[in-house]
């Protein structure tokens, strides 16, 4: 199965709380380069499960508007920040048909679990800047076993929503 990790874009600084900051007209923007690289990356979703926190789910709605995305996005408490890797494994593991799945949340949390899942010692190496995936191939819902198939930040998501749409 293959785990992609999106770090929610862009945000306004101020709102009323922090969980309520609500994408900026670039965050939109660069949600909807995310989701056409996926798109013309032949990406196909079987869940996108999102952070509750309104930018996350902002992004990932966007995303999978662009993906025509068959079914609901599901709001997964485990991707906010401080969960542990294990926790949101077995949060995942219910999940039917797990094919390739979508998961938005938030930096520090989505590079600690990216270095988790591929047995990395150290997150600092996987900085997802804002809209940014990570693709990893996991054979089982298990800490260290992952594979980092690809990381791509926006210039480079950008180039391929481009590359296919021209």
């Amino acid at each position: 199965m293959k785990l992609y990790l999106l770090r929610h874009a862009t945000a306004a600084d101020v709102a009323l709380s922090d969980a309520a900051r609500e994408l900026t007209r670039e965050g939109r923007e660069e949600a909807r380069i995310a989701g056409a690289a996926l798109a013309n990356l032949g990406v196909k979703l079987s869940h996108i499960l999102t952070s509750p926190l309104v930018r996350a789910r902002q992004t990932a709605e966007i995303v999978a508007r662009v993906l025509k995305f068959p079914a609901d996005v599901e709001s997964l408490d485990e991707l906010e920040n401080s969960t542990s890797t294990p926790s949101l494994l077995k949060a995942l593991k219910p999940l039917s048909s797990p094919n390739e799945i979508l998961l938005v949340g938030h930096m520090p949390s989505l590079s600690e679990h990216l270095a988790a899942l591929i047995g990395a010692e150290s997150s600092g190496a996987f900085p997802l800047g804002k809209g940014s995936i990570a693709c990893i191939e996991l054979e089982h819902w298990r800490v260290g076993t992952g594979q980092l198939r690809w990381l791509m930040r926006q210039k480079q998501l950008q180039e391929i929503a481009d590359r296919w749409s021209d």
